[in-house]
């Protein structure tokens, strides 16, 4: 990859900066100058991300330059054309190509080098500010170290014919491990990682379930014994099945017996209540007669009516009847009078329609007459109503002579029916306590040994069940102990299939056999640019976890983290040297260069305009006094000086 061209508007403190870049470029500057400022505008330029973003690219609101409200960085790459990017909003245009993911895409394409790999070339600390994870990750993934299970497990068999297992046996193994990773999903090493956490993880498990089973025969072994069985047990039960006939045969006449007895109780307590009620009811039917007897026998109930209570309600209806006709008599003659008495005299037959033609004297007569007849009359009425009243008299105490003696007839009947009544009932008694007697009379007398025998034959069938159940419990704990054996041969079994895959699985099996013939070449690289640079003084290696170590001047082997800053440029620009020529970008940054002495940056130049041609660009950034430096015009290389955000090359001199 090589870029004629950047041009930057308002990034960082970069106001309208274009540079035209050559082979090998080399911007200088104090602190704070822009320097990094360039780097990072490269970086963003082509992947969107950089030092002040995070891996995602956000934050980059933070590269446009203070007081502007927009960015853009435009980069001439060689065989490409123009790559612009800005902000905001985020676009990116790629030769014809415009939108960030279709233009980042074609500029991948155009590299041919993914993004992480893309980023290490342009940063040369970039890998070493990953965790050892991220390292790895990346190593795997740069060197094309990436396999399916189906691949690991057939590597795997081959492993395993080479540690001297038969190849059936290792097979086995092998498909035993393809289910430790899903199929057909391609990974780096950290599939192997995967795998034997699997392993260890089932192993462990195993482990506890073989514990737990020898903990269970154990126990067994304590519990219980086999007990012995004097007759053979077909025999045995067939006494058993004997046994138990008698039992329930005897059962049924237990129950019997049980029903007997029951009855016997019953009715020996139904005989004292029928007794009982016998005597009560003889007690009642004596108190009844007892009363009957005290009325006189002459009493008879009469059920007609007295004829003298007949004839005097007919006598006294008859004088009510002469009685009434003699009042409503006296009443005509009383207004027969008033008609004649009255001035206008009316016709004592039709007061209302005619006049009387009666004289003065006709009418006097009539009227004595009829005074006389009203007095006679009036007599026969005292006497009539005198008779009645006498009547009324002796036909109120007739009834009441009367009703009494039909109330005395109607207890001595109540007393007559009540009497048979008990009577009736004294015979059923008597009949039903006869019968309850003689029930008991003919109930079976019990036998007293017959429930002691039944209890001895009970308690002979328990035992020989209890015998039979104890054998067929050692029977099922046999079974079971057999059965927690398989299982214990089974999980010993399967433990060694384990113990085996984690150790083909782990560091120093079949993965550091894989890995270490794959990146032999790499460290080898990276030791050879790491010599030019330290003069040989500096190693470069893999622990088993294949994490990288670096020996510094004969000292111990440490990870790259615990090296000093200026040895973590030097390995990390060797690492990115490897890096870029690995991916085929030939691309090479450098950034803070000045953080090594003078001997070693001397070693730096040397290095680059040696393996100047090994690379398609090369960028330098390194901080310096106030004063530019000369330039010594040498073929391929330009230098730039940087100041407060602007850029001019550095004339020859």
């Amino acid at each position: 990859m090589k870029i004629n061209r950047l041009h930057l508007e308002n990034f960082r403190n970069h106001q309208e900066t274009t540079i035209d870049l050559d082979r090998l470029n080399f911007f200088l500057g104090h602190n704070n100058a822009g320097k990094s400022s360039l780097l990072a505008a490269l970086e963003w330029g082509l992947t969107g991300r950089c030092l002040w973003t995070d891996k995602a690219g956000r934050g980059a609101s933070d590269l446009i330059r203070q007081g502007e409200k927009r960015t853009t960085v435009a980069l001439e790459v060689e065989g490409l054309g123009t790559v612009l990017r800005s902000l905001p909003p985020h676009t990116l245009q790629v030769g014809q190509a415009s939108g960030v993911n279709e233009g980042q895409a074609k500029l991948q394409n155009h590299l041919g080098v993914e993004e992480p790999r893309l980023q290490a070339a342009l940063n040369a600390t970039a890998f070493l500010s990953m965790s050892q994870a991220e390292q790895r990750a990346f190593l795997f993934s740069a060197y094309g170290l990436s396999w399916t299970v189906e691949e690991v497990v057939e590597k795997l068999h081959d492993w395993l014919v080479k540690e001297r297992f038969n190849p059936e046996e290792a097979r086995r193994l092998a498909a035993k491990a393809k289910k430790y990773y899903p199929s057909g999903i391609a990974g780096g090493p950290e599939i192997f990682e995967a795998m034997e956490k699997r392993a260890r993880e089932e192993r462990k498990e195993h482990k506890k379930a073989k514990q737990q089973v020898e903990a269970a025969l154990a126990e067994l072994s304590q519990s219980w014994r086999a007990p012995s069985m004097p007759l053979d047990l077909e025999e045995a039960k067939g006494q058993l099945a004997e046994l138990k006939a008698r039992r329930d045969e005897g059962l049924k006449v237990c129950g019997a017996l049980r029903e007997i007895q029951l009855r016997r109780q019953t009715l020996l307590e139904k005989i004292p209540a029928t007794q009982e009620k016998l005597t009560e009811a003889q007690d009642i039917a004596q108190s009844l007669t007892q009363e009957l007897e005290s009325h006189p026998d002459s009493v008879k109930a009469e059920t007609t009516s007295n004829p003298m209570e007949t004839n005097l309600q007919n006598t006294l209806d008859q004088a009510k009847t002469v009685a009434a006709a003699s009042q409503s008599k006296l009443n005509t003659l009383n207004q027969a009078a008033q008609s004649l008495a009255c001035e206008e005299r009316r016709c004592p037959l039709a007061p209302d329609l005619l006049p009387c033609s009666l004289t003065q004297a006709q009418v006097k007569a009539v009227l004595e007459s009829l005074q006389n007849e009203h007095n006679i009359t009036s007599q026969e009425l005292a006497l009539q109503e005198a008779s009645i009243q006498d009547t009324s008299h002796q036909l109120k105490i007739l009834r009441t002579s009367l009703e009494k003696s039909r109330a005395h007839s109607k207890r001595i009947l109540f007393l007559q029916t009540e009497l048979n009544t008990q009577h009736y009932l004294i015979k059923t008694l008597e009949a039903s306590l006869e019968d309850l007697k003689t029930e008991v009379k003919n109930l079976p007398e019990e036998d007293p040994y017959f429930l002691e025998d039944l209890a001895q034959l009970e308690s002979t069938l328990t035992q020989r069940e209890n015998t039979l159940v104890q054998y067929h419990e050692a029977q099922i704990l046999s079974s079971r102990q057999a059965s927690l054996q398989h299982d214990l041969e089974t999980l010993t079994l399967n433990l060694a299939d384990l113990e085996v895959l984690v150790k083909a699985l782990g560091p120093d099996g079949l993965r550091k056999d894989l890995l270490s013939g794959i990146l032999n070449t790499f460290v080898e690289q990276v030791n050879n640019r790491l010599g030019c640079l330290t003069v040989g003084t500096y190693h470069l290696s893999f622990s088993p976890e294949m994490t990288l170590l670096c020996c510094a001047n004969g000292g111990p082997t440490l990870p790259l983290r615990l090296l000093s800053k200026s040895e973590q440029l030097r390995v990390g620009i060797a690492l990115s040297a490897v890096f870029s020529q690995a991916a085929g970008i030939r691309f090479l940054a450098i950034d803070e260069a000045d953080m090594l002495d003078q001997d070693n940056r001397d070693l730096l130049a040397e290095m680059l305009l040696d393996t100047a041609d090994d690379f398609d660009q090369i960028v330098v950034f390194t901080t310096v006094g106030t004063v530019p430096p000369q330039n010594p015009d040498l073929p391929g290389v330009k230098m730039f000086w940087v100041e407060d955000g602007s850029v001019r090359g550095l004339p020859i001199g």
